[in-house]
């Protein structure tokens, strides 16, 4: 959406409509208009050259200062329209007044504001410190800029987190030795007519709002001394919905594939190998390949044309960007044969493309769409496939000695992944994590997170709902959020890992998706706000993942109890809980310490074992001990018990496995029938995976260190 510069008399007119303070001011473009100005002689103001696009006055020696007097303004105007005409499209000279306003003591008191409005979540407004030192301010100093989505914040919800900021401490004098500025009615009076100025934005058209310095007068009311801004020049349309609407992607009946090959390791032949071992009907899969009436025991047809009157739900596309395209253009003009284009190939829209093959179709569906022509909905580019388990449904390329997927109908988790990579490695490393959904979304050309998002949505036994995005497509983030609320209501859980934070991060998304990363602060602020639990590392969303996957219906995280017998485990639980130790762990009681060495004498450890949490038992301890120490934690209060098993102590059934069978057997009963959480740790090597996967089948969460188990609780702590 291109934009128009804004200059500033013509912000103070919208600034002034929804009640915001403006110097006095009036705009001369000759001479003489000058004595028109609403000024007397000896008024002290300040002079500003006005042009198009000129943003930052001070550093084009475009201000003076001066008492009001006719020559002498003229003067100024005739000297700036020079210098400032040279290099910008001169407008005139704003004289305006010059403003009285108060300074905190040896502190920072100009405030920034900027509202930037996306048409699809209203405006984005910050709010910092101001003046010529705002970049200074907001480079040195961390969390210099508060943000606030104004889809998502109330201006009460904004007011109470700028109390809490240095800034709002300075403005409202409850900083060290200052005086307040202004009182808390003005300054949220201030917030409301911010949240105002957004309505008037999408009225007007205005992309962004800018007021730099915004001051405290005497009279402790709010002035913006300056402003620019941008008006949005082509009207905003709404893109046309995805038309899925039906079961074609959740529950498809028929699937064809184009380019499948004999070649070993083809990515079409391996789509297929695996759509094979899935439970469609019998005439559930064609192939598109011409001058073959038979491939590997499925029918085959010639091209799309055959598809106009044997439709199919989902056609899978795994040819090259050249031959893709023109597919999807004969299908369109053909008027049907497929719900949903699945593309797999990349060189479309990403960094790779360079014949334009990404606009060339995004040009065809937008224009068919608008122009309510039937056109099918496109998954990808760049897609890895799909899993859906109650179809036993594997159309990832990857061949199943690589990866042996196990499908999981019954399963309440789904995972959406704009990496293929991604969906693949976390299925492989977590042995017990079984997805009812798997989809691998690629660039997004057409089909966004929200879409697949509303798909999952739509079955609602799916309870988590894991995600991992490089980019959101335009304006998708807060469709995003909206969905993210609707499964919070819900009392189900989304989990989001978002890529390419960074600038070395957004430009490995766009080469590898072409993804549009936009602001994470802003995206990390809306998302939050709606009730995603959102992770900052692999580790993080591994973590909570395994956490939600085996507690899916969580309502409350009480504080944590650990216990364990290794010292290195207690040690570096309580590092990884940090300056939350004492808020995250359950405080033992003296009561409590009593009850537990009372535990601790009948199996005999009196003397060997502190009664303390994190509980440190010795190698000494077999199952029987863990469980009634994990049942006493539990009965104190504690919500959460982490319990470390070091599988190398003699007394563990770690061989035989029928005590360990009976003892996680137990130990589940007990989450069960007390509704707390209960994760296990096995920090132990590939000998022990038997056991491991005892605990597995229960469906405790496993971890390979106890660090580890702690971080998903710390992410999850702070996301309630």
């Amino acid at each position: 959406m291109s934009s128009a510069f804004v200059p500033e008399h013509e912000v103070y007119e919208y600034l002034s409509a929804v009640g915001i303070a403006t110097p006095r001011h009036c705009l001369v473009e000759n001479e003489s208009e000058i004595v028109d100005a609403p000024f007397e002689a000896g008024d002290p103001v300040v002079l500003k050259g006005v042009a198009r696009d000129l943003w930052h006055k001070s550093e084009n020696d475009a201000l003076a200062f001066c008492d009001f007097e006719t020559d002498s303004v003229a003067s100024t105007h005739a000297s700036l329209r020079e210098k400032v005409g040279q290099q910008f499209d001169w407008l005139g000279t704003l004289v305006a007044e010059r403003i009285e306003f108060q300074r905190a003591r040896n502190a920072p008191s100009e405030v920034f504001v900027s509202l930037q409005r996306d048409q699809c979540c209203g405006a984005v407004i910050s709010f910092g410190f101001g003046g010529l030192l705002t970049e200074d301010w907001a480079r040195e100093l961390k969390q210099s800029l508060l943000v606030w989505p104004a889809s998502a914040y109330t201006a009460e919800e904004a007011f109470e987190e700028l109390r809490e900021h240095w800034l709002g401490k300075i403005l409202l004098g409850e900083a060290r030795q200052q005086t307040a500025l202004t009182t808390r009615e003005k300054l949220h009076g201030f917030l409301d007519k911010l949240w105002q100025l957004d309505e008037l934005m999408a009225r007007e058209r205005l992309a962004l709002l800018e007021m730099n310095p915004v001051v405290v007068d005497t009279r402790g009311d709010f002035v913006a001394l300056d402003g620019v801004g941008l008006r949005a020049t082509a009207a905003y349309e709404e893109t046309c919905p995805v038309p899925l609407q039906d079961d074609s992607l959740l529950n498809p009946r028929r699937i064809a594939i184009a380019g499948v090959s004999a070649r070993a390791g083809s990515v079409g032949g391996l789509i297929l190998e695996n759509l094979r071992q899935s439970s469609l009907p019998a005439n559930g899969l064609l192939v598109i390949k011409p001058g073959v009436d038979d491939f590997a025991g499925v029918r085959c047809v010639p091209g799309v044309a055959a598809l106009t009157d044997d439709p199919v739900d989902i056609l899978i596309i795994a040819l090259p960007a050249n031959q893709c395209v023109p597919m999807i253009e004969q299908l369109c003009a053909q008027g049907g044969g497929a719900a949903v284009v699945y593309i797999v190939a990349g060189g479309i829209g990403d960094g790779a493309d360079r014949e334009g093959y990404g606009d060339r179709l995004s040009v065809l569906i937008e224009s068919r769409r608008r122009a309510g022509e039937w056109c099918p909905a496109l998954v990808g580019p760049n897609g890895l496939g799909m899993l859906l388990s109650p179809l036993k449904l594997n159309s990832l390329f990857i061949p199943q000695r690589k990866l042996n997927v196990e499908f999981a109908p019954d399963s309440d988790v789904a995972l959406i992944s704009q990496s293929g990579a991604f969906l693949i490695t976390r299925l492989s490393r977590h042995s017990n994590l079984h997805l009812k959904y798997g989809f691998s979304i690629g660039n997004q050309l057409d089909m966004k997170l929200s879409d697949f998002m509303a798909l999952v949505a739509r079955d609602e036994s799916v309870r988590v709902l894991g995600i991992y995005v490089e980019g959101f497509a335009g304006g998708d983030a807060c469709a995003v959020a909206k969905l993210v609320e609707a499964f919070r209501d819900d009392n189900r859980h989304v989990i989001i890992y978002k890529g390419g934070r960074s600038q070395l991060g957004k430009s490995a998304a766009q080469s590898h998706t072409g993804a549009m990363t936009g602001d994470y602060h802003v995206q990390k602020r809306l998302l939050h706000k709606a009730g995603a639990i959102l992770t900052e590392s692999f580790n993080q969303f591994n973590a909570v993942l395994k956490w939600m996957a085996a507690y899916p219906d969580l309502r409350r995280l009480g504080k944590l109890a650990i216990v364990t017998n290794a010292g290195y485990e207690t040690v570096g639980s309580v590092d990884t809980l940090g300056d939350n130790d004492t808020e995250r762990l359950y405080p033992l009681t003296d009561k409590d310490r009593a009850a537990l060495g009372g535990v601790l004498e009948r199996h005999g450890m009196q003397g060997l074992v502190a009664a303390s949490n994190p509980l440190d038992l010795t190698p000494m301890a077999d199952e029987s001990v863990y469980f009634d120490c994990v049942e006493a934690m539990i009965g104190f209060g504690a919500g959460v018990v982490m319990l470390g098993l070091v599988p190398l102590s003699e007394q563990l059934d770690t061989q035989q496995l029928t005590e360990a069978e009976n003892f996680a057997a137990r130990l589940k009963t007990l989450a069960q029938s007390t509704g707390n959480l209960v994760g296990i740790v096995i920090d132990a090597g590939v000998p022990y995976q038997r056991y491991k996967s005892v605990f597995e089948r229960q469906g405790f969460p496993v971890f390979d260190g106890m660090d580890m188990g702690v971080l998903g609780i710390n992410v999850l702590k702070n996301s309630r």
